[in-house]
């Protein structure tokens, strides 16, 4: 597949997974037939390697993709943004780690990486219990992965994959106002588990490039840098469900009485002011989001990271989803009383846009502050 196969078919398949957004954020999770569908598409293997039935695209691809699936659903869109993602992390694996969870080429990978929980190993092997949370798209995947921390005199951090039936997912942990069908539930290894070698990433190695994965694949892809990937790779999503605000915004205008002005809301002005204002905001942030990826890309492919360049990828992956979300709020704004309403998708969109926006690595205060540091240090 490549990223024009793959975003005809999410086109194709988008208006449905619209319709079903709403139960999708009343049960907690997205439809099967969602997941089903990006397994058949191949939307989730645009960074998976061509060795094991992946496109080995870029992570620009990547991104265009996870925002085309963001104007039908945040939700899903969310979904395969990490299950895409925690597929480019497992890549750096070694070869027999890749060769078993890739044994069904359209295997979905969810994760909690976030190294809260401290591990130990075992001549090599990692033995892991604990509770994980946010694992997105967790209720479609065969295989889960946790992060942790091995002890040391400097803690280091691994990711660990595992079979889904080596864990129970606790259904009632997800009970949230935005991103609700993510489905980002809390992972529980109640009973220790040991996971061999050969299924864990240590995640120094792929920050160095020296990790099983990269040293056989090479750049550019595998050797772009670890943590700014996946902060990136999380912004695409708000591009999609932003332009679906400003879509369903322009819909309810006719329907949209104002009692102030006596007519509909498309004889406002002011409606048309904030609808100029919010795409010209969407189409900044996403024009800003796609060069950053396209620079992204090309560190991958540099012998030497470029410190103040890979800031500024962080620094305006943070402002572009300000931007996204600010867009999202000015619309909503006008929206009126009836936005309100359970079965209102403007409502949904800017709960789940607000909720992305408050994730720890995309917020301004995060992206200001890591390229404030790289550019006084660069001084």
């Amino acid at each position: 597949m490549n990223l024009d196969q793959v975003v005809a078919g999410l086109h194709s398949v988008g208006p449905s997974w619209e319709k079903k957004a709403s139960a999708a954020d009343e049960v907690g999770h997205i439809d099967a037939e969602n997941a089903n569908d990006i397994k058949a598409m191949g939307a989730a293997r645009l960074l998976q390697p061509t060795d094991f039935g992946g496109a080995q695209s870029s992570i620009e691809d990547h991104m265009r993709a996870v925002a085309v699936a963001g104007e039908y659903c945040m939700a899903t869109s969310w979904c395969l943004s990490v299950w895409s993602a925690h597929g480019w992390m497992l890549s750096h694996m070694p070869t027999e780690g890749r060769q078993e969870i890739w044994e069904d080429p359209t295997t979905l990978v969810s994760a909690s990486i976030v190294p809260k929980v401290t591990f130990r190993e075992n001549g090599g092997d990692v033995v892991v219990s604990g509770r994980f949370g946010f694992a997105s798209g967790c209720d479609h995947a065969p295989w889960l992965s946790v992060g942790g921390l091995l002890p040391g005199d400097q803690p280091s951090p691994v990711i660990c994959a595992l079979p889904a039936d080596d864990v129970i997912i606790d259904h009632k942990s997800w009970d949230v106002i935005g991103l609700r069908g993510t489905g980002s539930k809390d992972l529980v290894i109640a009973e220790e588990v040991v996971v061999p070698r050969h299924r864990v990433l240590r995640v120094a190695e792929s920050a160095s490039r020296k990790s099983p994965g990269q040293v056989h694949y090479g750049g550019p892809l595998y050797t772009c840098p670890w943590r700014t990937t996946a902060i990136l790779v999380l912004a695409a999503p708000v591009i999609g469900a932003a332009k679906a605000a400003v879509r369903r915004f322009q819909e309810r205008l006719d329907d949209h009485f104002l009692v102030a002005l006596a007519n509909t809301q498309r004889n406002d002005p002011a409606a048309g002011y904030r609808l100029a204002e919010s795409t010209a905001e969407i189409h900044a942030a996403e024009l800003l989001l796609y060069d950053a990826a396209a620079r992204l890309d090309q560190l991958g492919g540099a012998d030497e990271v470029d410190l103040l360049i890979n800031a500024s990828i962080v620094r305006d992956c943070g402002w572009a989803v300000r931007a996204l979300a600010e867009a999202v709020d000015r619309l909503y704004e006008a929206s009126g009383a009836n936005v309100m309403r359970a079965d209102e998708p403007m409502q949904r969109l800017w709960r789940d846009v607000n909720a992305a926006r408050s994730h720890a690595i995309l917020t301004w205060d995060h992206a200001a502050n890591i390229y404030g540091k790289a550019l006084l240090n660069n001084a």
